[in-house]
């Protein structure tokens, strides 16, 4: 008794050093409701918690702790009160939804940049740098990768680990628990799945998502363990590569190993994250291999696959390479890290021929599987273009013909179609207002072009200066604040974030402010 009084008493004069008394945490602060707040919160928590491993990472090879202590102290200091302060609203509404899964990628871009900025990267660049891993883009301003520290890049591959994460998270399991709000934007991401029957026990479920992602991660960590690469190379290559982010502790990328094992590991990884993982998950629930081949998304992801890796084998057969054998390798390997928008190398592929980069270029912008760490368009919306093209064709020669639109034996609503066209139009959009921009920068047409394409497409590597052994770092600042912006809206799928850029939104969000009691009054 004597003991419990104490812990009360020292409890409750930290609390008021803290400005916090302890009738204000179990009476006012329970009883205030704002999803926004208490996401914001559970960000920075889990962000406090992210940055004690590459503090360990730190500690281990005796660097110096502080870029890691002052944005873990910033980050708990700021969510431990939110979460103590807000619990979610009983309704979430669609602004809230899109304000908090925009801006999480920004504030995680503003906290995770501080390590960079306190190793001496200037503003722009850290976050550049940030954005980039988060958003599992890959692109690069570093040189000379090897000389930073040991830390720094492994929190630079372990932010992708983390965007990837949170990217198959979101889509398939937060939001179809989110009712209509979060249906609408996870069809555009996962227009391919069926979004209405994902079982209503997905908070139960979603742990078995958590059990698929760190599966992967442990399976590939083991089988790059036994190539001989390390603990420290073969952590940091399977972040990038679960993620399809592509940062790698050395310059020279994937070709640093010099391994075939080692490629051929990356290959099966990049293959699987770029698989919907809704379609592991089923696959696993019902022990059903064949599940996979019933999806007519991951049909059209594999042959694209193999039909571009061949064609581009024979394409630098005799060319490029004298053998077959290092022919495959090499046009597998880039046509999938170009595809699932990982943007490995083994090689510095922007020398190719003019032929197998329109390939790889078109891999680019068509992407992976939706539901996947994939970036790019994603293949399910070029089968649902295909067939929709074939079935204006079809309608022109049968004007009394009806041709309902389906996708795996359910039909595509007028909904879930538009939803793809405006996806499609905003990437060429936004791709094509960038490269614009760009080219007035200074920049040539041909490295804008393919910047643009890149970053909105969340690849990293591009052409010209910024090929796969070359970085952003020559860039103009602007430029760099221009791309920056094109890998957030290409990782959020553009309509989240230029809806944030409409007044409607900002009305509709402020309009329900005092309801979701975040002017403090009790709710009942």
């Amino acid at each position: 008794m004597k003991l419990r009084r104490r812990v009360e008493r020292r409890l409750r004069l930290l609390f008021r050093n803290l400005g916090i008394s302890r009738y204000f945490i179990q009476e006012k602060i329970a009883r205030n409701r704002s999803t926004i707040a208490y996401l914001f919160g559970l960000l920075f928590f889990y962000l406090a918690i992210a940055f004690l491993i590459p503090l360990a990472v730190a500690l281990f090879y005796e660097e110096d702790p502080r870029p890691w202590i002052y944005p873990l102290l910033l980050t708990a200091s700021l969510g431990i009160p939110l979460l103590l302060r807000y619990q979610p609203s009983e309704m979430t509404r669609p602004t809230e939804t899109m304000f908090v899964v925009t801006n999480a990628w920004l504030m995680a871009m503003v906290f995770g940049a501080i390590p960079y900025m306190m190793y001496g990267m200037g503003v722009v660049d850290a976050m550049f740098e940030t954005m980039s891993g988060f958003t599992t883009t890959g692109a690069t301003i570093m040189t000379e990768i090897e000389a930073w520290p040991k830390s720094l890049l492994f929190w630079r591959s372990f932010t992708q680990w983390l965007g990837g994460a949170g990217i198959v998270m979101i889509f398939i399991t937060i939001f179809p628990m989110l009712g209509v709000a979060g249906r609408s934007l996870a069809r555009n991401e996962c227009v391919g799945m069926d979004i209405q029957n994902i079982p209503r026990r997905i908070q139960d479920e979603s742990k078995k998502f958590h059990y698929i992602f760190l599966g992967l991660s442990a399976a590939q960590f083991l089988l790059l363990l036994l190539t001989g690469i390390g603990i420290y190379d073969s952590l940091v290559v399977m972040f990038s590569t679960l993620s399809t982010g592509g940062f790698s502790p050395h310059t020279a990328s994937i070709a640093f190993y010099q391994s075939r094992a080692v490629e051929w590991i990356v290959i099966a990884f990049m293959f699987l994250a770029g698989t919907n993982f809704y379609l592991h998950f089923q696959a696993l629930r019902a022990r059903d291999w064949r599940i996979y081949w019933k999806s007519r998304e991951f049909r059209a992801y594999l042959t694209l696959f193999v039909s571009a890796s061949v064609v581009g084998a024979i394409l630098l057969w005799g060319d490029t390479f004298t053998g077959l054998g290092e022919s495959l390798t090499a046009s597998t390997f880039q046509a999938l890290s170009l595809m699932t928008s990982t943007g490995f190398a083994t090689t510095d592929f922007a020398l190719w021929s003019g032929s197998i980069l329109f390939i790889l270029f078109l891999l680019m912008i068509i992407g992976g599987c939706s539901g996947s760490t994939a970036g790019g368009l994603k293949v399910v919306r070029f089968v649902l273009l295909r067939k929709f093209i074939y079935a204006s064709l079809y309608k022109t020669v049968h004007p009394r013909a009806i041709f309902a639109l389906k996708l795996d034996g359910r039909n595509v609503t007028e909904n879930a179609f538009s939803s793809v066209m405006a996806v499609v139009i905003c990437y060429l959009a936004t791709t094509v207002a960038a490269m614009m921009a760009l080219v007035l920068l200074g920049i040539d047409p041909l490295t804008a072009m393919s910047a643009a394409i890149s970053t909105v497409s969340n690849t990293g590597p591009a052409l010209g200066q910024l090929g796969p052994m070359g970085t952003y770092g020559g860039l103009p600042e602007l430029a760099k604040i221009i791309l920056t912006f094109t890998m957030w809206a290409g990782r959020l799928e553009f309509l989240t974030v230029l809806s944030l850029l409409t007044p409607v939104f900002w009305h509709e969000l402020l309009r329900y402010r005092k309801q979701d009691g975040v002017d403090g009054r009790p709710q009942k």
